[in-house]
This record gives structure tokens, sequence and C-alpha cells, in this order.
């Protein structure tokens, strides 16, 4: 059974994490990146933000909590925490941001000779508890927040506050696939390789050194047992001697089985086909692949608006611990996420410059671009500005938009024209 088992549900869950990766915080107060994206690096969240992603999609939550540094107080620590060892109780769970209470638990098995610290979390304080058959206070500290410090990561929730992860929804699917998997083993170890017989060979009496036949102990001659190998070529005198092949069992019905529940997995949690059957699309243009790739991608689009709520939620709480009232207030902020599509960058560089040409910005135009990061881009628009400065951008911008020469395109005009007017006559 251990060699049966082909579990490619994390495959399932590296697709839809491979494609989510928050890459900036915009605010409309703030050009670039504002100061509470520096918290975001100092809790090294581009690689984190992945452990808090893939929970959410496996199980259906995941949590994160952001709380003063006790050492620095003016410095947020943000960690992330398993739906299976943390609850949120909300008053409205679809519609509240912040939920009333939650608590975390080290270890779900407590008993009265098992202790299990945790935490409980609420609008107030942070407690330091022991769970037995009963619930300890150990300590606890304010947070001076005003609301509950942890914020919930889901990326599917229906009205009723209920959520789902990908992994409930294929269980099923993966018990058969090893099932699959044993059948195929077992053909192949039993039936899997061709059987040769032969009937009616004439064996090989035993003789002694007399040229006399051996006799068992009844008085009847024995014979030299055959050895049978791929080495071994059988020959017989005898003409009624047959020999013949039984041919192996065809595996190809178990492989099409086993096809048919992958694909049946990637249909349920929308995840193209190729990404785990390779070689069965090759040679594909790019608008074939963009078509085979579009439920994925709408799936991804809805992960981004879900979780894209619940990291602003971070980045606010981040913005009112380290004093800024004004990033807390920014209701309208949003993260920006990075472009994990297919497009090549050659497609997307000549999309660029014919949106470059009707006058659309240049950092507008490297945000749809592929590998360029926000970090790029601030520093693309950041050299422009030293070269041309804001004020000869914008003009720029402004006179393709409107089809007004600029001041060199004038001075030459006017030159031409007062090369072109007749010389007075002498």
């Amino acid at each position: 059974m251990k060699r049966s088992t082909h579990n490619i549900i994390p495959l399932l869950l590296d697709a839809p994490t491979n494609a989510i990766a928050v890459e900036g915080y915009r605010r409309p107060d703030v050009t670039g990146n504002p100061p509470e994206w520096r918290w975001w690096q100092h809790n090294r969240l581009d690689q984190r933000q992945s452990f808090v992603h893939r929970e959410a999609l496996a199980t259906g939550s995941s949590y994160v909590s952001v709380l003063p540094n006790p050492a620095n107080p003016k410095e947020p620590q943000v960690r992330g925490y398993p739906a299976i060892r943390m609850m949120a109780a909300y008053d409205d769970p679809v519609f509240d941001a912040f939920p009333l209470y939650a608590l975390y638990l080290e270890d779900v098995n407590y008993s009265k000779k098992n202790r299990v610290k945790g935490q409980y979390f609420d609008d107030t304080f942070v407690y330091e508890v022991e769970v037995t058959d009963k619930v300890r206070i150990l300590s606890r500290f304010p947070h001076g927040l005003g609301v509950c410090p942890i914020i919930r990561f889901t990326p599917k929730m229906d009205l009723l506050g209920r959520t789902t992860g990908m992994v409930e929804g294929v269980i099923r699917q993966q018990d058969k696939l090893n099932q699959m998997f044993l059948s195929l083993l077992i053909a192949q170890h039993y039936t899997g390789f061709a059987v040769r017989w032969a009937t009616g060979l004439s064996p090989v009496e035993r003789l002694d050194e007399n040229g006399m036949p051996i006799l068992d102990q009844d008085g009847q001659p024995t014979y030299v047992p055959p050895v049978l190998d791929p080495s071994t070529m059988l020959i017989s005198p005898n003409e009624s001697t047959s020999f013949g092949q039984l041919p192996a069992a065809e595996t190809k019905d178990f492989l099409d089985a086993i096809e048919l529940v992958v694909r049946h997995m990637c249909a349920v949690t929308e995840t193209p086909p190729h990404y785990l059957l390779s070689g069965k699309l090759a040679n594909l243009s790019a608008d074939a692949l963009a078509a085979a790739e579009s439920a994925f991608t709408r799936k991804v689009d809805e992960i981004r608006h879900s979780f894209g709520e619940s990291w602003e939620l971070v980045l606010r709480l981040c913005a009112l611990i380290a004093g800024d009232q004004g990033g807390w207030d920014a209701v309208d902020a949003e993260v920006t996420w990075a472009d994990k599509g297919n497009r090549s960058l050659a497609q997307a560089a000549d999309a660029g410059v014919k949106l470059f040409n009707i006058g659309v910005p240049t950092d507008l135009i490297l945000a749809k671009m592929p590998g360029f990061t926000q970090r790029d881009i601030d520093d693309v628009k950041q050299r422009l500005e030293e070269q041309y400065g804001s004020d000869s951008l914008a003009e720029k911008f402004a006179q393709r938009i409107g089809g007004r020469p600029s001041d060199e395109e004038s001075n030459e005009q006017d030159n031409a024209e007062q090369g072109s007017e007749p010389m007075p006559a002498a």
C-alpha cells in the first residue's frame, strides 16, 4: 500500500499558491510604497505570505495576528496561525473585518494531565492561558488597538460564513487514485510479463560414468531438471513438442482510468490539467494556452480579491501600531500583486509601446510588464524624473494625448516657415 500512495494534492495546492504574491502597497495620499511597507519587509512577509496562503487554500482559512513588539511598542509583529490551532468568533462572520475574540492553542490534545499553553485575544488585551480540564489565565498585557488584532484569510466563503478549502473536495478522488495505482502495481507484478510455455519436451536422463541411467529409490530413471532463463534455448527432437507464449496483461486501461481521475481532480479544483499531465498539451499557441488556463485565472483573481482585503487590514494595523493614524484611516488603500501570467516579455513590450504612443504613463505600463516589481517601477520613474523632470514628463504625455507640439517642435516649425519666405526684390 505504501508503494501505491501517489499524493497529488500538494501539487494542486502549489498551482494557486505560486500564482499569488503581494509585491507592493498603495495609498492615495502617498507616492510609492507607504511607510507601513517597511514593516512588511521587517517581518519577512515576502517569504511568509506563502505559508498563510497555502494554509488558507488547503483548509479554508488561516489567521494572522498583528501586535506591538514587547521590546518596542512602536514596532509591529506579524505572525501566522493555522486554522487547526486557532478559532475566531465573529458577530457577523461574513461582513465583520475583525472578530470579537480569538483563541490560539499550541496543541489541541489537552487534558487534565496534558497542559497546553495558548493565547486569548480580544479588543483590549492579549491573555497568556493554560488549558487542561479548565482554563487558567497566566498573564495579560494590553495591545491598545481597540480591535481584536486577528485577521482571517479565506479563499472562499458563503453568506452563512462557511469556508471551503481545496483538500476536502478531492480526498475521495485521491483515495480512488491510490486504489488505481495499487491495482496497476498488482497487474504489473503478476501479469506484466510474457509467459513462455512448451509441451512434449523429451527430458534428459541422468547417466553414470558408464553411461547407464541413474535410478531413484523406486527403480525409475531420473532426469536433469531443465534450466529456463532468457539465455536458454529449448530444443526437442520430439515431433509432438509445442512451444508458445502467453502475452502480458495490458495496462492501458489502468493508465486511462488514472488519467481520468487526475483530470476530475483538476476540474474540481479548477487547475489546468497540463500542470499535472505533462505532454498532453504540446506546441500550443499563446491564445490556446490562455484559453486552457481561463478558469484557473478567474479563480486566482477571486482569491486575490479575498486575500488582498485581509493583507490591507494587516498593513493598516501595522500603521496604527507605528503611530501613523493616516495609514490606519486609509480604507481605500490596496495591495498590488505580482504578475504571474504566461505572457512573454516580447508581447508585453509590444503592447507597452503602443500604450506609450497614445499617452499612457510609463509607470502604469511597467506595472503590466512580467518580471517588473514595484521597486523596479519606482526606480524607473525616479530616473525618468531626474532626467526629464516631472513637469516635462507630464507635458510630453499631454502633448501625445492632445496632439500639441512640444517647444522644440514649435521652434523647428517656425524656423522652417521663416526660411521659406520669399526674398525681397532688390
